[in-house]
């Protein structure tokens, strides 16, 4: 997998590479596995300085058209390097869409995380939920961080798709839960993986199903997650699932799974963060089938549905276009091999990858001097975006000037 340089810039100023294992030296001449960035931003509705982890899609800066959904996870400290990473998985293996993934670490995680609570709520031992945790409940104020300040400067620095996913574990959970509930239109998607939804004596239980019902559009999605043995916060979840299955909210996509084995809920928001991401982009991967035959009609009906879902534009990716020309290139269909990868460029024009492949169906097909105008494009687009493959670009350009200059004059 090849590095993103974009990993290495900041988002408001200095920046700390984040490495799987920051504390191992790195011996001379050895490259480190980059995942993403540290950096931070001062908030001025919660008065404090903001830690953030960003990480960006592999092909960032080899696609500089390309727009990306975003995925915020909360608790980052934990969960920002197995989150990116999976996502950066899922969607090489084109089972989502490439995203930006903004990590939001804690700084106070009860006062940030849970929703505001009675001043008569107890904890289990008797005490008051107010003695035990003095600086909770103000959710609301920190989802105007996310919403007024981090959302609006993720957008202006980094180029985003109107798509916008929020996911949290535990109390993190609940607050997507309470956001969703109260202000839907923060998010498209969340993703609640165990979900601490026995706050404030499981106020949320008794008022998500009839504000979940009442969404209006665009629809929202939600995806639950909970350890079967989770008692008795499983008990709750089941409790409200059974009333929104009743209830049908006519706005809301979601689906609720437990999992029974040996996790338990440190473990669990791997597992729920990727069957979440799998549950917002089911049916998002092309099925192999239309993959093999690559009917370029069948393509686009398949994106345009996708389209429709997200409320974005949804092409094919460059690689998948591609690897769809080189099968027809491979069986020798160079009508269907060079339709592919024209429509290639046009979607993604600036894809040096994309003009040196239109160059091989166009050099296989004798028409040479086109080739070599794609061949010249991809080294002239490789050299302006650092391209790594440039070397490649640029041999084949060569290779195919040293075949002109043999050809006999017309």
């Amino acid at each position: 997998m090849r590095l993103s340089r974009s990993f290495r810039r900041g988002l408001w100023g200095l920046v700390l590479l984040s490495v799987l294992h920051a504390s191992t030296a790195v011996a001379a001449g050895d490259t480190p596995i980059v995942i993403g960035t540290r950096t931070s931003m001062t908030s001025k509705v919660l008065g404090e300085e903001r830690p953030l982890m960003i990480h960006l899609p592999d092909s960032y800066e080899a696609a500089p058209t390309e727009r990306h959904p975003v995925l915020y996870v909360l608790d980052a400290e934990t969960h920002f390097v197995h989150v990116a990473s999976m996502v950066e998985f899922l969607a090489r293996t084109r089972h989502i869409p490439e995203m930006i993934v903004i990590g939001v670490p804690n700084t106070n995680r009860d006062r940030d995380l849970t929703p505001p609570f009675s001043k008569t709520e107890r904890v289990d031992d008797g005490r008051l939920l107010s003695e035990v945790a003095p600086t909770a409940g103000h959710a609301d104020t920190f989802l105007r961080f996310l919403t007024e300040e981090l959302a609006p400067s993720v957008e202006a620095r980094y180029r985003t798709q109107p798509y916008r996913i929020l996911v949290g574990h535990s109390h993190g959970g609940l607050f997507a839960m309470h956001v969703l509930t109260h202000k839907p239109e923060s998010f498209n998607a969340y993703v609640a993986i165990s979900p601490s939804v026995h706050w404030n004596s499981a106020e949320l239980v008794r008022t998500a199903p009839e504000a979940l019902a009442r969404l209006s559009a665009p629809s929202r999605a939600l995806y639950l997650y909970e350890d079967a043995e989770e008692a008795p916060n499983v008990a709750n979840l089941r409790a409200l699932t059974r009333e929104l299955r009743k209830r049908k909210p006519a706005n809301l996509t979601w689906r609720y799974d437990e999992l029974s084995g040996q996790d338990d809920h440190a473990s669990l928001p791997h597992i729920g963060a990727y069957e979440g991401l799998r549950f917002l982009f089911n049916g998002w991967k092309v099925p192999e089938e239309l993959q093999m035959t690559g009917n370029l009609a069948r393509l686009e009906a398949h994106y345009a549905v996708l389209s429709k879902r997200v409320g974005y534009p949804v092409v094919p990716q460059e690689r998948l276009l591609n690897s769809v020309g080189y099968r027809h290139l491979e069986g020798k269909r160079l009508p269907q091999a060079i339709a592919a990868f024209e429509r290639n460029i046009t979607l993604h024009p600036d894809s040096g990858n994309a003009h040196d492949s239109l160059a091989d169906a166009l050099e296989a097909a004798g028409r040479l001097q086109e080739a070599l105008k794609h061949r010249e494009r991809a080294v002239a687009l490789a050299c302006e975006h650092q391209d790594p493959d440039l070397p490649h670009y640029q041999k084949h350009a060569d290779a195919l000037r040293a075949r002109l200059a043999t050809q006999p004059a017309h």
